[in-house]
């Protein structure tokens, strides 16, 4: 045949196998008279690279309703030639000797075993139709899989199995199409559950014309499920990077603001302290010191949402969390909601933030209270869980493990599967403009992947929404310092002083210029510098011993670790705190800080600033004292 695959010979050889004699053959394409009975099709003759062959069992329509012969076909370009051939052979059949005369008959009840035998091992099935799309045979393995026998179709009407006449329905619009002339045609349905696959080519008689349908199908129905499978872990690979380039977007942006709030809020609290209560100056700065308060909570709920928060993970008891902090939240959630706890007395510890867990646990409260029209209830759990990959009693971690399953369950109105696929992005809000920020659940998705935990929501429209928080188990219990709660920050900059030499470096010439003036006020010696080449250059001109060193941790040229690193080799034993607006891996992996070192995040006020070095300096100062007595 020539390449573009019409066929211009057919020997004898071919005529006996095929039952096609050559004038029903020839200028015919090849897709016409042979159907590849395995899945895949046979390659475009145009594609065949010198020396290159392709075989498979095919079947040969036959001719004036005859059934069609199963063959293995080789179709081969030679190296030295343009055309190619095909061989067509019967495959083997292990026969007896024989032992009457070779007739038609029994080539033809031959032919049938080795069509039976052929279709039995196959795992998809064929059938035959005439014009009137009445079924002529039907064999192959693949019709176990519907609950079919070989040929218990013959004599039926696909228009009666399909119940349906309408040349639209694309099942008989493709059948139709075969019947006029169409090469081929392929569409999937399903069938007892199942999903199909099937391919069409008409039949010919020795005229050319069209006497019937021969058909393939082939079950694909893991292959649809693989499809699914492989789209459903895509859509969630685009989502999860979706979350994670906002995340960072907006991580940068609140760094840069932080910085801004650091001077605004500043500023506002020294000008404010330097009024009279009473005056009307006074209570303008108080308007927009609130108002800067607000910016603030903003950016520390941008940076929870892309994990960019500085931390101080501990072991903590949910259990116990929960009974602190169900005061509060009832007067949150107001009288005519009822808040259900039920907590476990055993409960395994977690490790994460106890600060993030509170407002993990504040957020989704008030997300259901918003839910909730008129009465309602809100429930909040916690229990031990353990999942294998054989047993998950709920939808829960990617991995399995040991688990503290943190749930609330509230019978509000519910969301749609829309809602739910945005549910944690920022400023997605189903609330009236005005009411929600949209950054609710967009922190409490980023504070519990930032402390390693999971969450997932089950919710449907007017039947409530069921928030799950998956938190692993540590086995360490807490330390006894891990149990106290931290001491309250003084409420202004008018917080003890000292005598102490700090070294201040910052590169934001508006923040260093604040809490320079701040530490000055407190009688500290302060050495200012904008960089930390400045630092490094003025330290060595300063005779006598500094303290503590203050740094940004973020800065041009060198960072804030390996600032401090170089000022130790100057001044051994110096204490260092750090200070920055973003969660960097400079001082804290993945938003944990790194531990031993002292951290400040900006935006902060000019009291916990000046509270934040006292304390270090004290503590340093006993250390000092104890380590002389002893």
């Amino acid at each position: 045949m020539r390449r573009d695959g019409i066929v211009y010979a057919w020997n004898a050889a071919l005529e006996l196998l095929s039952g096609r004699d050559e004038a029903s053959v020839r200028g015919r394409p090849l897709a016409e008279l042979i159907v590849p009975l395995e899945p895949g099709s046979i390659p475009d003759p145009a594609s065949f690279a010198p020396g290159v062959s392709w075989s498979g069992i095919v079947a040969v329509p036959g001719l004036e309703r005859r059934p069609p012969r199963v063959l293995v076909a080789e179709l081969r370009r030679a190296s030295d030639s343009d055309e190619l051939s095909l061989t067509l052979a019967a495959p083997h059949v292990p026969e007896r000797p024989a032992t009457v005369e070779t007739s038609t008959r029994s080539q033809s009840c031959l032919d049938e075993q080795r069509l039976e035998l052929v279709l039995s091992s196959m795992p998809g099935f064929v059938y035959t139709l005439d014009r009137d799309l009445v079924f002529t045979s039907s064999v192959g393995a693949g019709l176990a899989a519907l609950n079919l026998k070989p040929n218990e179709l013959v004599g039926l009407s696909v228009l009666d199995m399909w119940g349906v006449r309408d040349p639209s329905y694309e099942p008989l619009a493709c059948h139709l199409r075969c019947l006029a002339g169409s090469t081929t045609e392929t569409y999937q349905d399903v069938c007892v559950g199942r999903s199909i696959e099937y391919r069409l080519r008409p039949l010919y008689d020795p005229d050319g014309n069209v006497t019937g349908i021969l058909s393939t199908g082939f079950d694909v129905t893991e292959r649809e499920h693989a499809r699914e499978e492989q789209a459903k872990l895509t859509a969630q690979l685009r989502q999860a990077q979706k979350m994670e380039a906002i995340g960072r977007l907006a991580g940068g942006v609140a760094h840069d603001f932080n910085n801004l709030l650091t001077c605004i809020m500043g500023n506002l609290t020294l000008a404010g302290e330097q009024l009279e209560r009473d005056s009307r100056v006074s209570r303008y700065l108080a308007g927009a010191s609130a108002a800067a308060e607000s910016a603030a909570t903003l950016t520390r709920q941008l940076l929870a949402f892309g994990r960019k928060q500085v931390i101080e993970p501990r072991a903590v008891n949910l259990s116990t969390l929960i009974e602190r902090v169900k005061g509060m939240l009832e007067r949150l959630i107001g009288e005519s909601i009822r808040l259900e706890t039920a907590c476990a007395e055993d409960l395994w510890y977690v490790r994460a933030d106890p600060g993030q867990l509170e407002q993990v646990l504040v957020n989704l409260v008030v997300n259901a209270r918003d839910a909730i029209t008129g009465h309602g209830e809100i429930s909040v759990e916690t229990r031990n869980m353990e999942t294998s990959d054989a047993d998950a009693p709920v939808p829960g971690p990617p991995t399995p493990g040991r688990y503290v399953l943190l749930t609330v369950r509230d019978t509000g109105r519910g969301m749609s599967d829309v809602v739910r696929s945005k549910l944690f992005e920022p400023f997605f809000t189903t609330k009236e403009t005005g009411a929600g920020t949209g950054l609710g659940l967009a922190t409490v998705y980023g504070a519990v992947q930032q402390n390693g935990g999971t969450i997932t929501v089950d919710s449907a429209l007017g039947q409530g929404a069921t928030f799950r928080i998956f938190l692993p188990r540590v086995d360490a219990e807490p330390a006894a310092h891990e149990e106290r709660e931290p001491a309250p920050m003084p409420p202004s900059s008018r917080a003890r002083g000292g005598n102490e030499t700090i070294l201040l470096v910052e590169d934001e010439p508006l923040v260093l210029d604040l809490a320079h003036c701040t530490l000055e006020q407190l009688g500290y010696n302060v050495i200012p510098c904008g960089s930390a080449d400045e630092a490094l250059r003025r330290l060595p001109e300063f005779a006598g011993r500094v303290d503590l060193l203050v740094t940004d941790v973020v800065m041009p040229r060198m960072n804030g670790r390996e600032l401090a690193s170089r000022v130790a080799s100057l001044q051994p034993g110096i204490a260092v705190l750090f200070s920055s607006g973003y969660g960097e891996d400079i001082i804290a992996k993945q938003g944990v800080l790194d531990a031993g070192l002292y951290f400040i995040g900006k935006p902060y006020r000019p009291g916990e600033f000046a509270a934040k070095v006292r304390g270090i300096l004290d503590q340093r100062a006993a250390s000092g004292s104890a380590a002389q007595a002893s």
